[in-house]
């Protein structure tokens, strides 16, 4: 078993000095992760003696307790600014620092021994968080009614990924060494902290609300957004260097847009969401040939609800309209792996509040 004991301080400040503002801050985290199991005995208990005395030679053969412990401690920084351009646009500009931390299986500690290669395979509760740098900008432009459209780019830096097989010490000697006098001067291999990526990219998203336009188009409603994404960075595999399109499941651009319609008891809705081609699983750098890679790929739904009263609504749904299809490849477009269509769905539903 394992248990994490996270313990966190902030501090914020803030101000305005005519059109502009700031709010910064500082957070400290505190983790503090200790795992508990036992170890199997080098040396197992004979048929012989498990037969004789089967609890007793479980308990020495499994019974060997052990604790690993590990802390780990973080200042996040992080500074927001804004300005009003004039009443109607604002432009925004961020620093902000954030962490990822390490799953409870880190602390659990579950091993494995190679006694040819001398190594012992163990959890690492010792282990840091994956942690991110970050810039954001943006243009906010307001105007009637009630509607925006934003502009932004952002830069983000994250280290510390969280690699499997990594060197992390080497088993000592005596009876507390932590398994019991056994496996002086093996390798203890474990998860741990290795290499950098960055990932930068441009948004922009657009909500225009009709309420100007006469008689029931009053009721429109326009909403998208659009993302550009790069990356590259080596993911904590050295002398590998990965960039946008050898990224395991990075989708470099998506784009999002919904048109929704209300009157009276009456809501509808029609949606698009499109993602471009994406690898699917690691690159494989020695055989490019062999990358597996997804088409780009539109899915359009529909929706509508109708109030019946004001505790009771129906509603249909139809997701994937057009039935589009998933297509994969390996290395060239022309080598096809796999076609799959998964249909078009329809939902209904009565929902009532009592």
């Amino acid at each position: 078993e394992g248990r994490h004991r996270p313990l966190a301080i902030g501090e914020l400040d803030q101000g305005r000095i005519g059109r502009a503002g700031f709010l910064a801050g500082v957070r400290h985290e505190d983790t503090d992760t200790t795992g508990y199991s036992n170890i199997r005995s080098r040396v197992l208990t004979t048929s012989a003696q498990q037969t004789a005395d089967p609890v007793g030679s479980a308990l020495k053969d499994y019974n060997n307790p052990t604790v690993r412990e590990g802390i780990y401690g973080q200042n996040f920084p992080s500074f927001h600014s804004w300005y009003d351009l004039t009443p109607n646009l604002k432009a925004r500009g961020s620093w902000t620092t954030g962490f990822a931390r390490p799953s409870m299986a880190n602390a659990v500690s579950a091993l494995s021994i190679n006694e040819a290669g001398q190594s012992i395979t163990f959890s690492n509760t010792a282990i840091r968080p994956t942690k991110s740098k970050n810039w954001d900008f943006s243009l906010e432009y307001y105007f009637e009614p009630s509607s925006t459209l934003t502009v932004g780019w952002f830069h983000k830096r994250i280290d510390d990924y969280i690699v499997s097989g990594q060197q992390i010490g080497v088993v000592g000697t005596g009876p507390d060494n932590g398994f019991g006098g056994d496996y002086s001067g093996f390798t203890i291999l474990s998860n741990g902290n290795a290499g950098s990526a960055f990932t930068q990219g441009w948004e922009m998203s657009y909500l225009q609300q009709f309420r100007f336009l006469p008689g029931l188009l009053k009721g429109l409603r326009f909403q998208a957004n659009w993302t550009e994404l790069m990356a590259h960075g080596d993911y904590g595999t050295p002398g590998v260097y990965l960039k946008t399109k050898q990224v395991n499941g990075f989708i470099p651009r998506t784009i999002n847009y919904t048109l929704s319609w209300d009157y009276r008891k009456l809501s509808l809705s029609w949606s698009s969401n499109y993602n471009a081609e994406s690898i699917r699983g690691a690159a494989n750098i020695a055989q490019p040939s062999r990358d597996r890679y997804m088409r780009a790929r539109e899915i359009v739904n529909a929706s509508a609800r109708y109030h019946i009263r004001s505790n009771l609504t129906f509603s249909v749904g139809v997701y994937n309209v057009f039935n589009a299809p998933q297509v994969y490849y390996r290395g060239n477009p022309d080598q096809m792996a796999t076609f799959l269509m998964q249909g078009t769905t329809m939902t209904f539903g009565l929902e009532g509040r009592f």
